[in-house]
């Protein structure tokens, strides 16, 4: 369901035809070419681009690349740069994911995470974020950090910090660890793993009261005359007492300009849709099946209406990569050079890091099902399988073309600006989280050749709309949470 004017009509993708569309009063009628464009014209793509400070991430094999800069992964310049070029092509943040552990499930050991640079050696993104962030002025900087292992008042200092070095520019991405080796790392019991989200809850909680309620905005007076720095009325403990976690407060930090840094979530379970339903301003979910995943999008924003919040409280980006050239044959080109590089152990011990299911031990004829039930896992556990005639064969080579998965666009500016278009009306999207290729070579290509495209259409963004992540993402504005949002629950009341 999408809306013109505040009516509910429905999407293109359900009835693309050519007849006029009647809208619900009957009185007024508008060529379908006409209306989708004006519905076209309406929502922006907002688009961050997804990476990882370690040599490989979703991209196995291509460091090796001779044009690939990924090998400088430990170095501040190579953030910078690509910080610079996300910020020329207007992308609203770099966004960073994280593993606290190495995937050892894959054949029974580490030895092909470690062979490939799979997710190891990885860096502290937060670090990563805060000595690169100098190069930008207007990019939005979102870091994965985990609610699992570690009490919420350290995070939420450190977060609180980075949005107040960025100028509001900071975002974090919840997530809740539950890979073996990272309990093993931080030598706790595996039950934190399974009560993460109910420990995600408590942890939320504290973060909200102490970024939102803890501290007054005008608390610090820098008065130099009385040389009183901090009105003691204007700050308060918040006496936390949660199930998990205690926290008396008040804040080490008087407030950032977005005090709560913008929330990223991703909502692929139907656990995780009701998190980020709740809690999530910007959630971003991977299509694996097209009818799955537009029920997915369209169950989580019926569980953000559940928790009383509106349609443009909460977007929603999917997972999709971008080979483009400046024409159809040099994009081709592209795509047939990253695949002699692709390795495809890298991915298989990626997919199946927590079940260990080895394709490779298996026959290229036997059904995928079948090696399946014979490993004693069940059917849903390949990923990449996509129905029961998939055999072992099948899945190995799909691993191997980069064009065959879900919302890969290959081609010219614009066939690939076609496919962002058809894909944000067809998913009731609000743009996309874009995954990497080549460094720096994938952000460069898009900057310079599907940006100018989209904004030719109107359909993205020709200057930041303001100058915090919160404001580039719901408008000039919107520094401060939403008041749908719970954390808006916890905002100081000046009396």
């Amino acid at each position: 369901m999408c809306k013109f004017g505040g009516i509910p009509v429905r999407s293109w993708s359900c009835c693309a035809h050519t007849e006029p569309f009647t809208f619900p009063d009957s009185r007024i009628r508008i060529p379908r070419k006409e209306w989708i464009s004006r519905v076209n014209a309406k929502r922006q793509i907002h688009v961050s681009l997804l990476t990882m400070p370690t040599l490989a991430h979703n991209d196995y094999g291509l460091w090796a690349h001779p044009e690939s800069q990924k090998h400088r992964f430990r170095e501040v310049s190579f953030w910078q740069e690509l910080g610079r070029i996300c910020e020329e092509a207007k992308m609203d943040a770099l966004f960073f994911a994280d593993g606290l552990g190495i995937a050892d499930s894959y054949t029974g050991s580490i030895e092909v995470s470690l062979r490939e640079g799979m997710h190891v050696p990885v860096l502290d993104p937060l670090l990563v974020a805060a000595a690169a962030m100098t190069a930008t002025t207007n990019l939005g900087w979102a870091t994965t950090i985990s609610t699992t292992f570690e009490p919420p008042f350290g995070h939420a200092r450190r977060m609180a910090t980075m949005d107040h070095i960025t100028d509001g520019r900071a975002g974090w991405n919840v997530v809740m660890s539950f890979l073996k080796n990272a309990e093993e790392n931080f030598g706790v019991d595996a039950g934190l793993s399974r009560d993460r989200y109910n420990r995600s809850e408590d942890f939320m909680e504290v973060c909200y009261k102490l970024w939102e309620s803890s501290w007054d905005d005008d608390a610090v007076i820098a008065d130099r005359e009385s040389q009183e720095y901090i009105d003691p009325s204007k700050v308060r403990r918040i006496d936390h007492v949660g199930e998990h976690y205690s926290s008396s407060g008040p804040a080490l930090w008087d407030p950032s300009i977005q005090r709560t840094p913008v929330i990223f979530q991703a909502g692929m379970s139907t656990r995780g849709r009701e998190f980020a339903g709740k809690h999530a301003e910007v959630s971003f979910m991977i299509n694996r099946e097209d009818d799955a995943f537009r029920a997915s999008i369209a169950d989580l924003r019926a569980k953000a209406a559940g928790f009383g919040r509106g349609r443009d409280d909460l977007k929603v980006l999917a997972y999709c990569g971008i080979i483009v050239g400046k024409t159809e044959e040099e994009a081709r080109q592209k795509l047939a050079e990253f695949e002699k590089f692709t390795k495809v152990d890298g991915y298989l011990a990626h997919e199946n890091a927590l079940n260990g299911f080895d394709p490779l031990k298996h026959p290229r004829d036997k059904l995928v099902i079948d090696a399946l039930a014979e490993d004693g896992l069940r059917e849903e556990t390949a990923t990449y399988a996509r129905g029961p005639e998939w055999t072992i064969g099948d899945l190995l080579d799909h691993v191997k073309d980069l064009a065959a998965e879900k919302m890969v666009a290959v081609g010219d500016p614009v066939h690939v600006a076609d496919l962002l278009e058809q894909w944000m009306d067809e998913f009731d999207l609000d743009g996309f989280l874009l995954r990497s290729f080549l460094y720096p070579g994938s952000a460069t290509d898009f900057r310079d050749l599907v940006v100018p495209e989209l904004q030719r259409r109107g359909r993205y963004r020709t200057e930041y709309e303001g100058t915090t992540l919160r404001e580039n993402i719901f408008g000039a504005g919107h520094t401060r949470i939403a008041e749908s949002h719970p954390a808006a629950a916890y905002k100081a009341v000046t009396v």
